[in-house]
């Protein structure tokens, strides 16, 4: 079935109306996504007039030593404020020690809690909602029970008692980034953030039943910045910053799990003798795969080498190499017919991320695509 056309009456009833109504309460009128408006605005070229008579406070200027002090200072706030879980989670499977270690690695990126998102489905003629929390909490599920069925199957011939979790960015979504932006937010970024500790505290402890011990190496998106240009604030500004310290608050006393949070955009750490560099993603501008190997060739130089490069931000799972030298793993996202990624990139994203295995000889032995879809 073919998208509805849009009529004469209601292109009239959106230049009229474009000023004086949001796009959410145009689209209740017109019974249309929000996604169907606002495309239907941009593609008549049609400029709103946002109502800029609101009254803020006027912001203190601060030196970025300054801010960096205040956000940690909030940060030791709500340590001081958080009940922290007392974690003893037993260890219940027992690796033979006959068999080949090999470390596990999971890549978790563009989660984008909070997040909510609608399209047009040609097959029923109708929108659906492809993403909110209740599916959120499914694709955890998924995801879990994906990763220990997998170790079930490889643990008849490998020895897996080490996982490392990469956490890539964009587990949250800051609703006041860009304009318009809250009507694809369920619910508010402080919402967010405690909704994103709890859950991520949920993952590591369900799949501490079958690892020894787990590292989970932490860095921001640009999704959960608090200004619209990600790279003129200090990293500790970023709300996901909050996120992972308060991680490492809570299994600070644990022996089993490590949390690793840098004060920088990207970071490398190594696996056997393999380095492993992870960041965000919006670093690398363009979405043709020339001008981002390009760009990934000159970031091995400058930042001394790397084995494998793992980001997100593109909401597409793909794996490359360049030349002999480096692996490529990017990550997915979380969101199913994702309509940011559909304007940017002109495709739909399906939820999937990576988990792999390495050991001391190669850089990657085995490798899943875990597909989050619940239907």
């Amino acid at each position: 079935m073919s998208p509805k056309l849009w009529t004469k009456s209601e292109i009239n009833f959106i230049t009229e109306n474009k000023d004086n109504m949001t796009i959410s309460k145009m689209a209740e009128h017109l019974n249309r996504s929000l996604g169907s408006v606002d495309h239907k605005i941009r593609s008549l070229s049609l400029k709103r007039n946002i109502d800029r008579n609101i009254t803020h406070p006027k912001p203190i200027p601060l030196q970025n030593s300054e801010l960096q002090k205040l956000s940690l200072q909030i940060a030791e706030n709500i340590y001081d404020n958080y009940k922290l879980l007392k974690l003893n989670i037993p260890y219940i499977y027992k690796s033979s020690s006959s068999k080949r270690e090999e470390h596990s690695i999971l890549d978790l990126s563009d989660i984008h809690i909070g997040m909510y998102n609608e399209v047009f489905d040609s097959d029923i003629g109708k929108n659906i909602v492809t993403y909110n929390h209740n599916i959120f909490k499914k694709e955890l599920e998924v995801l879990i029970n994906s990763v220990l069925k997998i170790h079930d199957i490889l643990s008849q011939s490998y020895s897996l008692k080490k996982l490392t979790i990469n956490l890539m960015g964009d587990i949250v979504t800051n609703d006041r980034i860009f304009e318009e932006q809250v009507f694809e937010i369920e619910k508010v970024v402080g919402l967010q953030v405690w909704d994103a500790i709890n859950y991520l505290i949920y993952l590591i402890v369900s799949l501490l039943k079958v690892y020894e011990k787990i590292d989970v190496v932490c860095v921001v998106g640009n999704h959960g910045r608090s200004l619209p240009d990600s790279y003129e604030e200090p990293v500790q500004n970023n709300f996901e910053f909050f996120v992972y310290k308060m991680l490492e608050k809570q299994f600070a006393n644990n022996k089993r799990v490590k949390i690793v949070v840098p004060d920088s955009r990207r970071f490398i750490y190594k696996i056997y003798n393999w380095k492993h560099l992870i960041e965000h993603g919006d670093s690398l501008r363009g979405s043709s795969s020339t001008g981002i190997e390009k760009q990934i060739k000159d970031l091995s130089i400058n930042v001394g080498g790397f084995d494998i490069l793992h980001f997100g931000h593109f909401h597409k799972l793909k794996e490359d190499e360049i030349s002999d030298k480096v692996i490529v793993k990017q990550n997915g996202c979380w969101i199913y017919k994702d309509n940011y990624a559909f304007k940017k990139y002109k495709y739909y994203s399906i939820p999937k991320q990576w988990f792999f295995g390495c050991n001391e000889h190669r850089p990657e032995t085995w490798a899943y695509k875990l597909d989050l879809r619940t239907k």
